[in-house]
């Protein structure tokens, strides 16, 4: 993987490594407070994260200063399959990680079995590969790192031969959100709501002809 250099905001946007994952937990913690997988806690987060980043599939970015990460990203080529074999590997230690929230709040359990069976979900998406989650630490935002991380992530899905990636992120109350995507040139799929009345949107870019025709 290229390594990006941004020496006005960070040495570098690069892979992150196993022994960075405390730190992209960390962020998303405080990124998403109250967040539905921010509430299954810092153990569940870290079996995601380490299974993007042993994946053949899984991308994850840091922007780094020094051994610092100020943000990430991180996403799948093929969604559908990266989920199957998480779970199939990981069901039981996912459930086990996830069982203190359930205890706090057993109504989540519908929920949590709908996460552990995400391929059904995958398989409606617009695209096989899914950016699955950006956050930056909340002293480094309004810097320009998100748009940053956004870039390298699809200079990396070129690198792979990727040609679309769709992201999903709330309808309501979330226009600085889903404005920041539509400036670095995502388009609105569709829109649907989730079993819990969610009502969410879904974006899809066409990295290299975006690339191309900017």
């Amino acid at each position: 993987m290229s390594e990006y250099s941004y020496p006005k905001l960070s040495e570098a946007i690069k892979s992150v490594l196993l022994n960075d994952l405390p730190q992209v937990v960390d962020i998303h913690i405080k990124s998403f407070p109250n967040f539905f997988l921010t509430f299954l806690g810092k153990d569940f987060l870290l079996l995601l994260y380490k299974g993007i980043c042993n994946e053949p599939d899984g991308i994850i970015l840091g922007a780094f200063l020094d051994d610092q990460i100020e943000g990430f990203i991180a996403g799948v080529t093929n969604q559908c399959g990266f989920y199957k074999r998480l779970i199939k590997r990981q069901k039981w230690a996912f459930a086990f990680a996830s069982l203190k929230a359930l205890l706090r709040c057993p109504r989540i359990a519908p929920r949590l079995l709908r996460a552990l069976r995400k391929p059904s979900e995958a398989q409606q998406a617009s695209a096989e590969a899914c950016l699955m989650s950006i956050a930056v630490r909340p002293e480094y935002e309004g810097k320009g790192i998100g748009r940053q991380l956004v870039e390298a992530f699809n200079q990396e899905l070129i690198n792979r031969g990727i040609s679309s990636v769709c992201l999903t992120t709330d309808k309501n109350h979330n226009d600085r959100v889903n404005q920041f995507y539509q400036k670095l040139g995502f388009c609105l799929s569709r829109s649907y709501v989730t079993p819990e009345g969610r009502a969410m949107n879904e974006y899809l870019i066409h990295p290299g002809r975006n690339k191309t025709e900017s």
